[in-house]
């Protein structure tokens, strides 16, 4: 199952393309290298196939960019899947993520903490808004937690445990078909 969703908006412009009976293969562009990877970590994770091109007012910040990713990225999940839950723990060094995902029920709780404001190229803080942004425009419930270790070790274990939380989603909801 293939979607495509574009937005355009007077900040930026993205295009998301997901098909979830891909490889994990990732083509992604949006010119801030900690998004880059964790979607790339998303693919991976999930075996989606994900392609994402963005462009943006880097000037005035990352926040645009993240959150408009994870608006294009949950319509189109919303797109594909209706109804599933999945979740996963995974470490990563010393760190230790959960995630835990309800499709057809939008909500997000998060309990997760980092120790550094920054880390490459976007404000930790919008990793929490990404989440947030995508659990509600995909049209799922997301709870994460994440402790232990540094701050990449962390975001690494949140975004993998995200991915394969959301496989497992998806291969529930279609054994509910």
């Amino acid at each position: 199952m293939r979607a495509s969703f574009r937005r355009d908006t007077s900040e930026t412009e993205v295009e998301v393309s997901l098909d979830l009976g891909g490889s994990g293969s990732s083509a992604v562009q949006t010119r801030l290298p900690l998004l880059d990877e964790i979607l790339k970590i998303v693919a991976q994770a999930s075996g989606f196939d994900i392609v994402v091109e963005a462009r943006g007012d880097l000037p005035t910040g990352d926040h645009h960019i993240v959150e408009d990713v994870a608006i294009a990225l949950g319509s189109v999940l919303a797109k594909l899947v209706e109804v599933g839950i999945g979740s996963s723990t995974v470490p990563s060094g010393e760190a230790l993520a959960f995630a835990a995902i309800r499709f057809g029920a939008p909500g997000y709780r998060e309990d997760v903490k980092f120790q550094e404001t920054y880390l490459e190229g976007v404000q930790l803080e919008n990793i929490g808004h990404f989440m947030r942004t995508l659990a509600y425009n995909g049209r799922f419930t997301l709870h994460l937690r994440a402790s232990g270790g540094d701050d990449w070790q962390k975001v690494e274990a949140l975004f993998l445990s995200l991915g394969r939380a959301l496989r497992r989603a998806v291969e529930d909801g279609e054994r509910q078909r």
